[in-house]
């Protein structure tokens, strides 16, 4: 199931933003990714359901998406 799959990686990613705290954008993909074995297309999924849950927060620099730093709300 693609759901539940997202809904794992959306918990990979809180829990890695609960240890490490706030983090740019292209170093969480990457960790993220590189660790789980994630796909980008169901990590950017997973980020956009943390998001619209209210759960993180992705604050653009004004640059590009990858520079921008990722928190929980």
């Amino acid at each position: 199931m693609i759901k539940t799959e997202i809904g794992d990686i959306a918990g990979y990613i809180w829990k890695y933003l609960d240890k490490e705290g706030e983090t740019e954008y292209s170093a969480l993909k990457k960790a993220i990714r590189e660790k789980h074995d994630v796909e980008e297309q169901f990590f950017v999924m997973a980020i956009g359901w943390l998001l619209r849950e209210n759960n993180i927060q992705v604050v653009n620099d004004g640059k590009k998406i990858d520079t921008s730093k990722v928190k929980i709300q």
